[in-house]
């Protein structure tokens, strides 16, 4: 499978919910500690002068498609963790920033979060997800949590696990939704394995 038709799946189930799954596990921060950030790059640091390749470790699409990219940034002015952000000026198509996939344990909790913040009056609320696949690209768990965003830096999780049997692959992703004055900031995401459950 072309990895253009995988982040094409992706895309599809985001915008669907019929698969999505409300976790009933509670992780915290404090669990992270000393252990590995999953995401290859969570301070959304420049790479390249090239919009399409600035971002390491993700990918920035659009719904619709192929919209211009050029309200997207990379902010040196406004960040919560290290010197770099990510901006979305306002626009009429939603934004979509999707991790390099990472392996998943079937008997893994993880650990999934990341930080928003936004000048606009609307406070469009940002949509986080962890999405996990087979190596064929088949979704099997999809979970979610929408972020109010507001004017000063706030953070929010997803507690996520038991994944079902198959499942080898797993992404972030992070929605932006169309909104029509101002500028949502994304900064300070991640992605831990933080447990591991007792299998029979």
């Amino acid at each position: 499978m072309t990895k253009k038709l995988m982040l094409l799946l992706i895309l599809i189930a985001m915008l669907l919910s019929s698969c999505i799954v409300r976790s009933s596990l509670t992780f915290t921060e404090a669990q992270t500690q000393d252990k590995i950030n999953l995401l290859t790059n969570p301070s959304f640091n420049p790479y390249s002068l090239d919009p399409q390749t600035a971002l390491r470790g993700w990918r920035v699409d659009t719904d619709p498609p192929d919209q211009e990219l050029g309200k997207i940034v990379i902010d040196t002015a406004n960040a919560m963790d290290g010197k770099t952000s990510v901006r979305i000026d306002a626009s009429d198509h939603a934004v979509i920033l999707i991790s390099d996939s990472f392996e998943v344990i079937r008997y893994g909790g993880y650990y999934i979060s990341s930080a928003v913040r936004s000048n606009s009056p609307e406070m469009p609320e940002v949509e986080l997800r962890f999405i996990a696949f087979k190596e064929n690209g088949k979704i099997y768990n999809s979970f979610k949590k929408k972020i109010k965003t507001q004017p000063e830096w706030s953070k929010e999780s997803i507690s996520a696990g038991f994944i079902r049997p198959g499942v080898k692959r797993g992404r972030v992703a992070i929605m932006i939704p169309p909104f029509e004055e101002g500028s949502v900031w994304i900064d300070d995401a991640g992605c831990w394995k933080v447990h591991h459950f007792r299998s029979d």
